[in-house]
């Protein structure tokens, strides 16, 4: 074993005594303790910044052209986790140092920024120490060691063995066989996770909630640095007690009342499936880079997750919704959706027959933010109609907002359908007939004319936008009665037009002929059997809307 200086390019692993102190990072899940089994190789490299593609095959030799390096050791490194477990690694990066008492942390293939990966991998699942006694044939587990870290950093850095070295056969055969079997996928990441990634909360309050998740339900240490606090209530009242069960929820409180973010951290002891990649965490300010390192076999490990809390000066916002019209009390249930951007959206609900002013209080805004509020359910129905007045966006400030929403409720108009049915036997020979239709106070005042000798069957004439609650009644000054018939009338009675609605009043006519003998003698010549209206009205034809008219309306 050696130690290499800063100042001279250090190739393979090499342990001793960091050159400076370390000091303590969070983010530091595993710590680079010494190595394990392996031995010195002999080698060469392709010169830094050439390419080299390993699915061409393993040399014959060291190639031409490559730089000499023969690391002292190569084999397995010993790391050890914050509770004591340890961990085999490997080496991903041949040209770099690393050194006892240097942290590391969980990383990516993509942060690693490693080639061929995918067949480091496959190398790892298949070899020593993932799977005890292969390569089959080595005379040791040094061997063995020595063989797999060699066949690693011919796909990550494009090592080849000198012909003459003792560990080529194995590391040979390792490559031919990964070759032909492809590369593997990332394995997933330590299970250890805080969702959201980041939230946001006001600077007075608590932010969150943040829930943190383990592996197969394993205990958590949730932390976060001095000046903030953490509980497991919305309100900010219970302060966490680690260990913490999985899939609790915590919230952040910011003690010091600073808008500076803060990051929290969950910690948990879980399985770590071999592949995964340790990235240097910075612990050292001598050491500006390190190895990077994968995992060689399946591991325990106290694996860390991270989110940010941030803090903003918040406002609140007062939304208020006030009534008007003839008609308030009457609509439906009302939905109010307040738009804040990226603050969220805010829906109200405010429930049918709503008479007095409603106000609901969105908290914890950022100042700043810009809301605006639209009504996607006004409530309306066929008996009313609700206009919805808008206020302009407010951007928040400090304190209390307001937002106010006016909404006109009135009663949407209603029809009448007057009925006029003319029967018996004697219908035809009746004189003119007047219908007389009366809503509310000269709302409208009008007089149907049947003509004489209407035959018989059922006529109509439609009022349309009476406003509702009108009371409106019929009579029948004439009913047609002469020396050829007698009538006996029958009225439907008085109704109250309803919003949205028609209601119907009608009389029926039955008349029946006076015998003859009975019948006085007559003059002039007999009316025609049309409906006009009086005055000199219209003629019209057919069933339906027949009836003549005059009529006295207030619009």
């Amino acid at each position: 074993m050696m130690i290499v200086p800063l100042a001279v390019p250090a190739h393979g692993v090499f342990n001793g005594e960091s050159p400076g102190d370390e000091v303590p990072v969070g983010a530091v899940e595993v710590t680079m303790t010494g190595t394990g089994q392996g031995s010195a190789v002999t080698g060469g490299l392709p010169p830094v910044g050439a390419a080299f593609d390993p699915t061409t095959g393993y040399p014959a030799d060291v190639p031409e052209g490559y730089e000499t390096d023969n690391p002292s050791f190569a084999g397995v490194i010993t790391t050890v986790d914050l509770e004591g477990n340890t961990q085999q690694m490997y080496c991903i990066d041949i040209r770099t140092s690393t050194y006892a008492g240097l942290g590391y942390e969980g990383g990516t293939w993509s942060e690693s920024n490693v080639p061929n990966i995918g067949y480091v991998n496959r190398v790892l699942n298949s070899y020593y120490p993932e799977q005890p006694g292969l390569p089959a044939g080595a005379p040791s587990d040094d061997v063995r060691a020595a063989a797999v870290q060699a066949a690693v950093w011919f796909f990550s850095d494009g090592f080849v063995l000198q012909d003459t070295d003792p560990v080529r056969p194995f590391t040979l055969a390792i490559v031919q066989a990964v070759l032909l079997a492809g590369p593997l996928a990332e394995p997933p990441a330590p299970d250890v996770y805080i969702a959201p990634p980041v939230a946001a909360g006001p600077v007075d309050g608590v932010t969150g909630p943040f829930t943190v998740t383990a592996a197969e339900g394993a205990e958590l240490t949730v932390s976060v640095p001095e000046g903030y606090t953490l509980y497991t209530d919305a309100a900010g009242t219970v302060p966490v007690t680690n260990p913490v069960g999985s899939g609790i929820q915590v919230w952040v409180r910011s003690t010091v009342q600073t808008t500076d973010p803060v990051v929290i951290n969950a910690r948990a002891v879980v399985p770590v499936e071999t592949g995964n990649v340790y990235l240097y965490a910075g612990n050292n300010p001598d050491v500006a880079t390190a190895q990077k390192l994968i995992l060689a076999a399946d591991a325990e490990v106290d694996s860390t997750a991270e989110a940010t809390a941030e803090f903003f000066i918040a406002g609140d916002l007062a939304v208020t919704k006030t009534f008007a019209g003839a008609a308030v009390g009457q609509q439906q249930a009302i939905s109010l959706t307040v738009d804040c951007g990226p603050a969220g959206q805010f829906l109200i609900e405010i429930p049918a027959g709503a008479a007095a002013a409603v106000s609901e209080t969105i908290t914890g805004l950022p100042v700043g933010t810009v809301c605006s509020v639209t009504e996607s359910t006004t409530g309306s129905t066929s008996a009313v109609t609700v206009t919805v007045t808008l206020p302009d966006p407010v951007e928040i400030g400090e304190g209390e907002n307001t937002l106010t929403v006016m909404n006109t409720v009135e009663y949407n108009p209603g029809s009448l359908l007057v009925t006029k049915t003319i029967s018996g036997s004697g219908a035809g020979l009746q004189d003119d007939i007047l219908i007389h239709v009366q809503c509310g106070d000269g709302i409208l005042d009008e007089t149907i004319i049947l003509p004489a000798g209407t035959a018989s069957g059922e006529y109509t004439q439609l009022y349309e936008n009476l406003p509702a609650g009108t009371p409106c009644r019929i009579s029948e000054p004439t009913s047609g009665a002469n020396e050829d018939v007698t009538v006996e009338s029958f009225f439907t009675g008085d109704v109250s037009i309803i919003a949205g609605e028609v209601q119907v009043t009608g009389v029926t006519n039955a008349f029946a002929p006076v015998p003859y003998t009975e019948r006085l003698p007559k003059t002039g010549s007999a009316s025609t059997a049309s409906l006009a209206l009086a005055g000199g009205g219209a003629l019209v034809v057919g069933a339906l809307l027949v009836m003549g008219s005059t009529r006295r309306r207030r619009k």
